[in-house]
């Protein structure tokens, strides 16, 4: 489960002045925020009308999220819209296709390593 301050309730303003990046199960809307950790909002599409087929989805989904965290940059708002494509896909190539959209949009924790 995502920790309190990582989950995003309202989307709206997400939807309406974010940023989308698409792959074929997942597309993420985003908005960069002056401050703050980064929170993550999960939707399915529409088509999926099986109740138990969605929450797996999603849980899925936030359990992706939770082992990547490292890897996400701070100071964004996100919704991650889980396409009907998605009910096919294995978690593997949901982990793989979370990874690179998210690289895409630029969402990724630059890694600064020092040199001696």
């Amino acid at each position: 489960m995502l920790t309190r301050d990582r989950r995003l309730r309202q989307f709206t303003s997400v939807y309406r002045e974010g940023q989308a990046v698409r792959g074929r199960y997942l597309a993420v809307k985003f908005i960069n925020r002056p401050e703050g950790v980064t929170r993550f909002g999960f939707a399915v599409a529409r088509k999926i009308n099986n109740k138990a087929q969605k929450n797996r989805l999603k849980r899925r989904l936030r359990s992706i999220c939770r082992s990547h965290l490292k890897e996400i940059r701070d100071g964004a708002d996100v919704v991650v819209n889980i396409l009907s494509a998605a009910l096919d896909a294995s978690y593997v190539d949901l982990e793989k296709e979370f990874v690179a959209v998210t690289r895409r949009a630029g969402l990724g924790a630059e890694v600064v390593q020092e040199q001696t």
